[in-house]
């Protein structure tokens, strides 16, 4: 077996040829490409192994998803008969849980997590628009993945609810950007 390594190391000594480099994660455009098609898969190969089939256009939602969750919480402590997706009745739908903890991790990881305090009228006006949008989510049934998803098989309503969720950013980003002009 031939020895590796310099004349000066100790006879005997196998040292491996190569070194191990630490894996870089930062998220490029190759590697956000790279995560949804992983995603993608694993995603369609969970579903064929366990032969679950979603509701037409379900994926990551953040409205409906963690109200199956809660739901599903308490239908089996409290015994209720709250409605559920098909799909959630035995396993609970934990999506909503990841994007906690996956935010977490990665704040915490770029040494970007800390508590911050605002000031009160900005929380409470946060709130209570947050409140709204996660009602009139609610109320259509679906969130913006899930409405996208729903435009593209050519749902007029679905289209139409696109069209007012643009309009709600623009409106959004014109009044962010008067908010910063007036206060300069």
């Amino acid at each position: 077996m031939d020895q590796v390594g310099s004349p000066s190391e100790k006879p005997g000594r196998w040292k491996p040829s190569f070194k191990f480099k630490k894996p870089n994660f930062k998220l490029s455009g190759n590697m956000a490409l790279i995560t949804g098609v992983t995603m993608g898969l694993l995603a369609a190969v969970v579903q064929g192994y366990f032969g679950l089939q979603p509701p037409a256009g379900d994926g990551i939602c953040a409205v409906s998803h963690p109200v199956n969750l809660i739901n599903w919480f308490l239908n089996n402590i409290f015994n209720t008969d709250y409605t559920l997706h098909s799909i959630f009745v035995e396993v609970p739908v934990l999506t909503s849980v990841g994007f906690i903890i996956g935010s977490v991790i990665a704040s915490v990881r770029n040494k970007e997590f800390k508590f911050r305090r605002g000031p009160v009228r900005d929380n409470v006006l946060a709130f209570i628009l947050g409140f709204v949008i996660i009602n009139v989510g609610l109320l259509w049934g679906s969130c913006p993945i899930r409405t996208a998803v729903l435009s593209a098989y050519g749902m007029y309503f679905a289209m139409l609810m696109m069209g007012m969720m643009i309009l709600g950013v623009v409106a959004a980003c014109l009044y962010i950007k008067w908010k910063v002009r007036r206060t300069r």
